[in-house]
This record gives structure tokens, C-alpha cells and sequence, in this order.
């Protein structure tokens, strides 16, 4: 291993956004990741070829043990990495029950078991207001807690019946009993919580605590990535834990949506500034600049699309982006990217690739559709190149 590395290993790596920007941030090496899915581990390897791979569910006791090995004639100074957000993101339904949403503990584990000097964890900002069970509740707190989960298991199964009805190729009805059994469960549900408020606690103090029994105190913020430039507004939940030994510092800021001329800070990065030179290059599949084929009514509706709007009326589908400000939150959502401001086409997953700051030598391995999931997914490599960074000085303030 070359002298004066900083070790790394990469939880829920995903195709590897958080490990560039920290190699781009600092003296850091990856000797590890570990990735569930198949299309993000192999994009992963194709762009960290000195990295160990480890493919596999990070809650069974094999992938963990081969996790351990990897750090078996070598100290692991940080753990990076983001468990997954579906249980905790604004879209959709939140399910503080969604077993995604526990795997934060195994992440807690393996920091645990490898006493990294310091841990990045990720998330999505949803995850400052969802709860989940308090973990010492008594027996007659389980009881009605159970009460409280039919209530809105009835709930939730009637906002997806709700949901369905919508879509008229869905021979489903959303009728007036339910509803009007839909209000009756919001108001006892309502009640439930006033009269037992104690059931739940916000996950993040969950997540402090845990780190606090295994000797580490951690800190948490929220960060937009356009204020470390990238072109696109994303907030992210960033935690940092450190053992007793180190001080915690955040990133500040490097741009600004308003720059004053003195705080010295630059403009927000926008779309055009990211993607303008691409608007007109032809279809480079290898590049991932992959175009998507649209029907001539799809191309006549986005043309007839002001920029700022969406293609059918939604806010986030399709919506076709302002040039001249930091796109909106890129996303998984291969069914309707975001559409280019210019050209009557949605967005390539190169162009989307450079709103998520990836450098261009970066390649995405899979279908267009796994492609896209992948980037949308992932943590701008700017965002954690900004992190990274800080956490290089705070070791470089202690020995080792």
C-alpha cells in the first residue's frame, strides 16, 4: 500500500459516487466496498480497479466476515457509505417499519468492529423527520403500539388503493366508503399518537445513540450540494463520527446562489455551465450519451413545454430544466427524467451524469435503465470530494 494513504472502505458503495469525490478530496485509497446490486457493483470495479469488491447483503455474517478479512493486514481509517433511502425519502410512502430503514445498525456494526478514526454516513434529508420505535419501550407501550400499526398499515393500503385508481389501466376503485374510512383513520390515528407520544423517536437520535454505545460522537448536517459545486440542487443528511480523539468539522460552503463580492464565494454551477457542449454531440453509446427514442407526440409535447414546466403537468416528471440555475434533484425515476432545456429530448445519462458532477472519464456499466438508476441514486462525487476533504484535516490533526 503506498505511504501516507488514508483506508477507506465503502458501505453501500453503490456505482462509487462518494468514493471519487473523497479520492478527489484527499489522500484516500478504497481498499473495500461492498455493493448489493449487480449493474452498481460492476460500474463500481470498472472505476475503482484497485478496490475490492465485495458483492452481497452487508446483513449476512458472510459478506460481513469478508469485509473484516479485507482489513485483515490493515487498519481501516474511515467508513463511508449511505444505507439505502427508499424507508426514509419524501417521495412515496414512508414505512418506519421498512427494514431498509435498519440498516443503519449494520453499518453501526462493522464501525464497531473496525474502530475507523472517522465515519461518513449519508442520507437523504427525509431522514430528519421520520421516527421510528423507541427501542425500550415497556410492555403496555408494545401493545399500543401494535394498535397503532393496524391503523396505519389500513391506511397506507388505502392511499396505494387511492394511487391505482388514478391510473385508468388499472381496474381498480377507490370508492366513497373508503374514502371517508381514509379520514376516520387519519383522525384515530392522530389521536392514537396525542395520546401515547412516547412510541416513537426521531431515527436520527437513534442513529447518535447507537454510535455513543459503541464509543464514538457523532454530528449531523444538512448540505446542499450546489453549495459545493455541484450543478444541481441536492440536499443531503451528512453524519460524522469521530472517536474521543478528533474534533468533527462540516465543509463550508464554496458557492453561493448570491455571491456579495465578500465572502469570495463563487456562483452556483448551472445546467448550461455542466451540459451546454453537449447538446448538439451525437449519439456515443460508450460514453453513456445515450439518447431515448420518442414518439412524435412525446416530441411535440415538450416542445410546446416552457422551460421551468412539466412535459404532462407535474412538478418533478419530465420537467424540463432552467439553464441558468442548478437543475432540480436528479433521480431514479427512469420513466421520466428530466428534460433538456433546448432540445425536444429528455436528458442523456452522460448529461445527467454531469448534474451529479461524475467526471466524464467515468464510465456507468449496464442498461440505459440500470444506468440511470445508478446515477440517480448516487451521491455527487463534488459533494463528497467537499467532505472528504475536511476529513483529511481532521486526521491530519492527530497521529497516527
Amino acid at each position: 500500500m503506498p505511504q501516507n494513504k488514508i483506508t477507506v472502505l465503502d458501505l453501500f458503495a453503490g456505482c462509487g459516487g462518494l468514493s471519487n469525490g473523497f479520492e478527489r478530496g484527499g489522500p484516500f485509497l478504497t481498499i473495500a466496498a461492498n455493493e448489493f446490486w449487480g449493474p452498481a457493483a460492476d460500474t463500481y470495479e470498472r472505476n475503482h480497479p484497485n478496490t475490492k469488491m465485495i458483492r452481497g447483503d452487508v446483513t449476512s455474517p458472510d459478506t460481513k466476515s469478508k469485509i473484516y478479512d479485507a482489513f485483515e493486514k490493515v487498519d481501516c481509517d474511515v467508513i463511508i457509505g449511505g444505507p439505502p433511502c427508499q424507508a426514509y425519502s419524501n417521495a412515496g410512502f414512508r414505512d418506519p417499519d421498512d427494514p431498509r430503514g435498519r440498516l443503519f445498525r449494520d453499518y453501526v456494526e462493522i464501525v464497531d468492529k473496525l474502530k475507523p478514526k472517522v465515519f461518513v454516513m449519508e442520507n437523504v434529508k427525509g431522514i430528519l423527520s421520520i421516527k421510528h420505535e423507541r427501542d425500550d419501550l415497556s410492555a403496555a407501550e408494545k401493545v399500543e403500539l401494535g394498535k397503532l400499526r393496524v391503523l396505519e398499515k389500513e391506511k397506507q393500503e388505502l392511499l396505494l388503493l387511492r394511487k391505482k385508481s388514478a391510473n385508468k389501466s388499472v381496474l381498480s376503485i377507490f370508492e366513497e366508503a373508503d374514502a371517508s374510512r381514509l379520514v376516520e383513520l387519519t383522525s384515530l390515528i392522530a389521536a392514537h399518537k396525542k395520546a401515547h407520544p412516547g412510541l416513537h423517536e426521531n431515527v436520527t437520535s437513534q442513529i447518535i445513540r447507537s454510535f455513543e454505545a459503541i464509543g464514538y460522537r457523532a454530528e449531523f448536517k444538512l448540505l446542499n450540494a450546489a453549495n459545493f459545486g455541484v450543478p444541481q440542487k441536492r440536499e443531503r443528511v451528512i453524519f460524522i463520527g469521530v472517536r474521543s480523539d478528533l474534533k468533527i468539522s462540516f465543509p463550508e460552503p464554496t458557492h453561493t446562489a448570491q455571491p456579495d463580492g465578500i465572502t469570495q464565494l463563487k456562483p452556483w454551477k448551472t445546467v448550461r455551465d455542466a451540459i451546454d457542449d453537449l447538446k448538439a454531440l451525437p449519439e456515443t453509446p460508450k460514453w453513456n450519451h445515450i439518447m431515448t427514442k420518442h414518439s412524435e407526440e412525446f416530441k411535440h409535447k415538450i416542445a410546446s413545454t416552457p422551460v421551468g414546466k412539466g412535459v404532462f403537468g407535474f412538478s418533478d416528471a419530465f420537467h424540463r430544466n432552467e439553464p441558468d440555475s442548478p437543475s432540480r434533484t436528479v433521480k431514479e425515476n427512469h420513466g421520466g427524467v428530466l428534460v433538456h432545456y433546448q432540445e425536444n429530448r429528455v436528458m442523456t445519462p452522460r448529461e445527467l451524469a454531469r448534474l451529479q458532477s461524475f467526471p466524464d472519464d467515468f464510465i456507468f456499466e449496464g442498461s440505459k435503465s440500470q444506468i440511470l438508476v445508478q446515477i440517480g441514486n448516487a451521491v455527487p462525487p463534488g459533494l463528497g470530494e467537499a467532505v472528504g476533504r475536511v476529513v483529511a484535516e481532521m486526521l491530519g490533526e492527530v497521529s497516527s
